[in-house]
């Protein structure tokens, strides 16, 4: 079969450099208008040609990402099944695109050197089991093995949201009362609300002191501002959870607040102290909000190249794009943000990826189904084989997980899931 290569009209010296390249190192090509029949209807020779493809390779650029044509190509071959790759000819993200492209594998051939490409020719030559996506890291050349089975550890679904952040609730309670000698982390993302509404509905069955000793960490914060600027994720935090438990006097003693902070001082450095906290109080549970695209800690989709290079990160201050800033918060003034490091999750001894927006469907398949990709930084999380996802039964289903356990309250749930940590 011969991949499928889309392409803007405007890049058609690119597409024939590229398809005499994979041609000699033995993969075939089809391309429009090269291999249309004549006399063939044009839509209709594409969408037998996808169809029949082994793969989609799309040269991505600006006038790409904005095509209509370009975006039906890549709506058929996401249709169809059939990987799709993207080589990134512009220093743009994509946009329009960004729903199909987010948890591929992708290229950056910004240089226009050949030799950039062979990793995708290897991948090309030695599709994944299935056809669902890029070759497992470890059929690279250079690369350690990444497996593409056996992850999540554990799936839970609830019938409603609301009992899913309840189970993740009774899970962060639980285990700082059993585990007070290790941290906890607080998500900051977009299930944080339901995750903070749920530990105040259950609050009382662990009184006096919820969250017993543990110290208490939060995932992200907005680099550069104070914790009461209205952009603070910390802010979120406190007024959210931590002032109206105190307010029941069921919060943690301020001792045990260790969330991150946005601001340097002549006394205080928010990454030093935090990559302390992490080395003497290694986190016990992390309760992690990925991106419906995949980002996920701050951390953006098409950033990153080299999973290493990221994967063992500790505490520290990443740089967004206007993509990333739109992700994190439109409204904030910095282009940065403290993130407590992917290291952080993918070490943690009870990781829970949260899953209660259905928008996150997508993202959670391509982490249970395809191997990492540094492109899609949550795809990393793959690397902490003991990751529970705690979602709803929608979510479940449109994921099309594995071993999915339907428990009949959120305190069966969190008992479950220790099981799988512990």
């Amino acid at each position: 079969m011969a991949v499928f290569i889309s392409y803007h009209s405007s890049k058609r010296t690119v597409v024939e450099h590229i398809a005499r390249y994979f041609l000699r190192r033995g993969v075939s090509t089809w391309w429009a208008p090269r291999d249309i029949p004549p006399g063939s209807q044009w839509d209709e020779a594409i969408s037998a040609a996808i169809r029949e493809a082994s793969a989609l390779v799309l040269l991505f650029c600006a006038s790409a990402d904005s095509s209509v044509h370009v975006k039906r190509e890549v709506a058929l071959a996401d249709r169809a099944g059939i990987p799709i790759y993207w080589v990134r000819l512009e220093q743009v993200e994509p946009e329009r695109l960004g729903y199909y492209l987010s948890p591929t594998q992708w290229v950056d051939w910004l240089d226009r050197r050949d030799s950039t490409l062979e990793n995708l020719v290897h991948d090309l030559k030695n599709p994944a089991v299935g056809g669902s996506g890029p070759a497992p890291a470890a059929d690279r050349p250079g690369t350690e093995p990444a497996p593409v089975s056996g992850w999540p550890a554990g799936v839970v679904a609830f019938e409603n949201e609301e009992l899913a952040a309840e189970a993740a609730a009774h899970m962060y309670f639980r285990i700082a009362n059993d585990v007070p000698h290790r941290s906890v982390v607080l998500p900051t993302g977009r299930a944080a609300t339901q995750l903070f509404n749920a530990m105040l509905r259950i609050a009382n069955a662990y009184a006096p002191r919820p969250f017993g000793t543990a110290p208490i960490l939060s995932d992200t914060e907005t680099f550069g501002v104070y914790n009461r600027h209205h952009s603070s994720r910390t802010r979120h935090v406190l007024e959210a959870l931590i002032e109206p438990l105190t307010e029941r006097e069921l919060g943690p003693q301020p001792r045990q607040l260790r969330l991150l902070s946005g601001q340097i001082s002549e006394d205080t450095d928010p990454v030093q102290t935090t990559q302390r906290v992490l080395r003497l109080y290694p986190p016990a549970v992390h309760g992690i909000s990925i991106s419906p695209e995949g980002e996920v800690l701050g951390y953006e989709i098409g950033t990153y190249s080299d999973p290493d290079d990221i994967a063992s990160d500790g505490c520290r201050i990443v740089e967004l794009s206007e993509h990333g800033r739109r992700y994190i918060d439109p409204n904030q003034p910095s282009r940065s943000v403290v993130t407590i490091g992917l290291a952080a999750a993918i070490e943690c001894a009870g990781l829970m990826v949260l899953g209660f927006d259905p928008s996150k469907a997508r993202i959670i398949h391509q982490m249970a189904s395809f191997p990492e990709t540094a492109g899609v930084p949550a795809t990393l999380l793959r690397r902490n084989t003991r990751a529970v996802v705690v979602t709803t039964r929608r979510i479940a289903e449109e994921a099309d997980l594995d071993n999915v356990h339907y428990p009949i309250s959120a305190e069966a749930g969190s008992e479950w899931i220790v099981s799988r940590f512990f």
